[in-house]
């Protein structure tokens, strides 16, 4: 389950961000997943619940925004969708560029 091992890198990332000095009180994060990431979104929010907690961040709510995957295609140059990797192109070809899907970020920290 590396979903764990996002979620740890993830609360570490805000914690880095998050001076103890601070008088403001984090109030959630923000990532964004790409559909071709291998991340099941619904793991990542478990691990999060199951961690959050321990981790001091008992109040932070998890927002997950999805990224759908996009690509180019290298034959006739159409932007579309995918569902996932090796679906052909309306042209017939299979050789095309990834332009979105892949992300896996931390978008926000929110405080309040």
């Amino acid at each position: 389950m590396h979903e764990l091992s996002v979620v740890r890198s993830l609360i570490e990332s805000v914690k880095e961000h998050t001076p103890d000095s601070s008088k403001r009180v984090l109030k959630g994060i923000v990532i964004e997943v790409g559909r071709l990431t291998c991340v099941d979104t619904e793991r990542l929010m478990f691990c999060f619940t199951m961690v959050q907690e321990e981790s001091g961040l008992a109040d932070v709510q998890l927002r997950i925004e999805p990224v759908n995957a996009t690509v180019k295609c290298s034959q006739c140059g159409d932007e579309h969708q995918i569902s996932r990797l090796g679906e052909a192109c309306r042209c017939g070809s299979y050789q095309h560029q990834v332009l979105t899907g892949n992300e896996l970020n931390l978008i926000q920290i929110e405080y309040c």
